[in-house]
């Protein structure tokens, strides 16, 4: 809560920002001063000593009249330099800037500035031009809309089909940035039970890491960009992983192709598998009980018939149990087969990778150095051999049981992989020296889950790999198995191609050439950044007085647009009243704030919804005090730039009295609504912003680092909370 109005130049300052001006009077002066005591001197070295004498009586006689003349003329001077200043000077400065507003931001705005009649006729020629200039600008428009009008059923199409497709979709650019996505991958990474989970941010121009592990994306991508760039249209890669939310998904990766079959992005479709995992393992427990079940009974019924066989029965008795015997012989193995294709049909729910062995082996052995600090050593290497795996939770897997053998120990251990082959399985014989673990304690952590995966068994049974132990009691040496990539029937036979030169632009957002991590941001150009416009409400204008924040709003403005979809707004418990004062501003009441979040649960929510952006604000010196008043409380602390519209304003329009938001906005032809509350307010300010950005680049601010030093050099940049 804070009223920019209050901020308003003093004319003394108003006019140090016309320093040509008054340096030029000053100068003016100074040069006609120096000549009149140039002429005084000379008359006063030709007069007598008698007239000297003359004149010193008289000076004394009168020196308060000469005082009094010599303040005089001074003041009549200054009272000139003002009438001319403010009849022909300032209002030309208002002119040049009134009318870079017009063809610049705001076409419907027309100058209004007193002046002489000279000026008043400038003024009307410029506002006759303006008037032009606005029906050409209008027309523009219309033509404008008509061109969209034409692909607006296209572009409905597209999203009745993308809001239609039974998948999440999420397109992103190969740095990671999310370019499109549909409403069901939001509702997949949107955690209604639990507000402060990053998931809850989805949005254009966020990062896809955001939501799910790096190591997923990069081993996807890792996948196809080893295939040539020939092949790769037809390739795509398969994934399972947990996320944020507490769902499990399986994932499929499709690389975005250019016309020159280089990778510009990746499509990511996603479908929940939670529900269909814990189905899978209910019937594996179904059909393992049963199993055992049938192994009792027919046991049982094994040792019945030989009671019978040791009794006299007649040879039709006899051959009637001869027959139930082979019968139970034949059950066994028809369980056997049924079961196993049962479960074979239960774990296509994952569609495995033909990935390299070696690949898979050094990402492995790389992960275990890295993340857990074990080092393993890889003997007997495969050439040229691939596997069937999904590799990140395969991969999750090993590390997993490499962490649970650690683990038995006590301490970390040294391992050994050996690599060897026979027919379609490919082993892992992962050994280790002198520290064997109970084998009971391999076996339990295969009914442990993977950090968030189902359990070790499962995620093994899911890439029809299997763990052998050896050895019964103390062990120092499992085998893993999986599958050669030659097995038949595994790889998805799906195959998509797509063509960015084809693609619909859906959000009319070009990012797929973009590459963030060459870009330097203060040499990024304003509109290539991603801002947050935010803006805060509070119970009073004294931060370190105890006043405190009790709104947060927010919104995201992505590649020169604001994201009205991406947005962040709470109310937050202050823990005191809220003056009147305060309240006849905001409208906030203590009711509305009671029982919501403090401030450091909101902080740290905040500080995700603004990662990897650049502050905008209005007055953001005031909101940043707020911020970092917080720091120790919450030990959240935010590093990003921070433009303010206040200070550019006034950059831009320096002989303006007023840079209150409401009076930049007016000039703009910004709309005013919701004033004075946090979203609104944050709004407001990005309109703002992005009507300045065409004045800032014809004022040769261009980029982050020229806003930030222009924005340095004016007189609110002084002010101080």
């Amino acid at each position: 809560m804070r009223d920019e109005g209050n901020l308003v130049l003093h004319p003394f300052k108003n006019m140090l920002q016309t320093n040509r001006f008054w340096k030029f009077s000053f100068i003016s002066a100074g040069v006609v001063l120096m000549l009149a005591t140039l002429i005084l001197f000379y008359i006063w070295s030709e007069l007598t000593a008698d007239q000297h004498h003359v004149l010193s009586e008289i000076a004394r006689d009168h020196i308060y009249e000469g005082l009094g003349l010599c303040f005089l003329l001074s003041g009549s001077f200054w009272v000139l330099s003002d009438i001319v200043y403010t009849v022909y000077i300032k209002p030309v400065k208002k002119i040049s800037a009134e009318a870079q507003v017009i063809y610049e931001s705001n076409p419907s705005h027309r100058i209004a500035i007193k002046g002489n009649k000279d000026i008043a006729d400038l003024i009307r020629v410029i506002n006759d031009f303006a008037d032009l200039f606005e029906s050409l600008d209008k027309r523009i428009t219309q033509q404008i809309l008509a061109a969209r009008t034409r692909i607006q059923k296209e572009r409905n199409l597209l999203a009745a089909v993308m809001s239609e497709i039974p998948h999440g979709i999420i397109i992103c650019n190969t740095s990671g940035q999310i370019l499109l996505f549909n409403s069901l991958a939001k509702q997949l990474f949107t955690h209604s039970d639990d507000p402060q989970n990053t998931h809850g941010f989805i949005g254009l121009g966020r990062s896809i890491y955001h939501l799910l592990d790096k190591g997923v994306i990069r081993q996807a991508l890792d996948e196809i960009n080893t295939h040539p760039a020939g092949e790769r249209r037809h390739t795509e890669s398969h994934f399972i992983t947990a996320i944020g939310t507490g769902r499990l998904i399986r994932g499929q990766a499709m690389p975005v192709l250019d016309k020159e079959k280089t990778m510009t992005g990746v499509i990511l479709s996603f479908q929940e598998v939670s529900d269909s995992i814990k189905t899978v393992e209910a019937i594996e427990t179904c059909l393992s009980d049963f199993g055992r079940e049938l192994s009792c009974r027919s046991q049982k019924a094994g040792m019945a018939l030989k009671k019978l066989e040791t009794l006299s029965l007649s040879q039709g008795l006899e051959d009637d149990i001869n027959t139930v015997t082979k019968a139970l012989e034949g059950l066994g193995e028809d369980y056997a087969r049924t079961s196993a294709r049962l479960t074979e049909l239960s774990l296509s729910v994952l569609a495995l990778n033909s990935i390299d062995l070696n690949r898979f082996l050094g990402m492995v052995q790389k992960e275990a150095g890295i993340l857990y600090d074990i080092r393993i050593n890889i003997f007997n290497p495969l050439k040229d051999a691939r596997i069937l795996a999904d590799p990140y939770s395969l991969s999750r897997a090993c590390l997993f049981m490499i962490r649970a053998i650690c683990s038995a120990a006590g301490k970390p251990i040294e391992f050994s992989l050996s690599v060897s082959r026979q027919d379609q399985l490919i082993g892992f014989d992962i050994s280790w020296e002198k520290e064997p673990v109970a084998a009971s304690a391999v076996m339990a952590a295969t009914e442990q889950k993977i950090d968030g995966l189902p359990r070790f068994g499962h995620v093994l049974k899911l890439n029809r790999a299997r763990l052998h132990p050896i050895g019964h009691t103390a062990i120092n040496r499992i085998t893993i198995t999986v599958q050669a990539s030659d097995q038949p029937g595994i790889l998805a036979k799906q195959k998509i191609r797509v063509l960015a030169g084809a693609r619909p632009e859906f959000y009319n957002f070009n990012l797929f050439q973009v590459n963030h991590h060459t870009e330097n941001l203060l040499d990024t150009p304003l509109k290539s950044i991603v801002f947050t416009a935010f803006d805060t409400e509070t119970t009073g204008l004294c931060p370190e007085g105890g006043d405190e924040i009790i709104s947060i709003g927010a919104v995201r403005i992505v590649n020169n647009r604001i994201n009205y979809q991406d947005t962040f707004e709470e109310l937050v418990d202050p823990r005191r009243e809220i003056p009147m004062e305060a309240y006849k501003i905001h409208g906030i009441s203590h009711e509305m704030v009671t029982g919501r979040d403090t401030i450091d649960k909101v902080l740290p929510r905040f500080k995700r919804f603004s990662s990897e952006t650049v502050f905008l604000g209005h007055n953001i010196a005031f909101d940043l005090k707020m911020l970092k008043l917080k720091e120790n409380l919450t030990g959240i602390k935010f590093t990003n730039p921070a433009l303010d519209t206040l200070l550019l304003s006034s950059v831009l329009h320096p002989v303006h009295d007023r840079h209150d938001l409401a009076s930049i906005a007016n000039r703009l032809g910004v709309k005013v609504i919701g004033r004075h509350s946090a979203l609104g307010d944050a709004l407001i300010t990005a309109e703002i912003f992005l009507k300045l950005i065409p004045i800032l680049n014809s004022n040769g601010i261009l980029t982050l680092n020229h806003a930030l030093k222009a924005s340095k050099k004016t007189y609110y940049a002084r002010l101080k909370y």
